[in-house]
């Protein structure tokens, strides 16, 4: 078989996505990246001294799997919208692999994605002059 047809095979996806879904799961529960040091270092931050969006997501994922949900909000509140959408997509490719057929998708559009992007770049400026002011 053709590498490009078996990767396009949806049943392929499905089990990789599944897979890598409950490996990470495993170690972010099991791991703690605020007392571990097997997990890299944001690269924007390491450079600029700044946070970039994601800066907290591992803490607070990490967080969030143990209930603890104050301190998963401390550490990137954004972890509460991408954590949803991270589970229906593994949810998505697990029901395709149980009953053969597919969820419905998340609805998507211009308007969708220009507001995520206006929010995650709103965040970023705000979560960097509120940590310059709090000095």
């Amino acid at each position: 078989m053709d590498a490009g047809k078996f990767l396009e095979n949806k049943r392929v996806r499905a089990t990789a996505v599944i897979s890598a879904a409950v490996f990470f799961i495993a170690v972010l529960y099991f791991w703690n990246p605020s007392a571990d040091r097997y997990y890299p270092q944001c690269l924007f931050y390491t450079v600029t001294g700044y946070y970039c969006p994601g800066c907290g997501g591992l803490r607070g994922t990490h967080e969030l799997l143990h209930l603890d949900f104050i301190q998963a909000f401390h550490f990137n509140p954004f972890v509460f919208v991408t954590t949803p959408l991270i589970i229906y997509s593994a949810l998505y490719y697990a029901y395709f692999l149980l009953i053969g057929s597919d969820l419905p998708a998340v609805p998507y559009n211009k308007y969708v994605i220009t507001s995520a992007a206006i929010l995650t770049l709103a965040f970023w400026v705000a979560r960097n002059v509120f940590v310059c002011f709090a000095l």
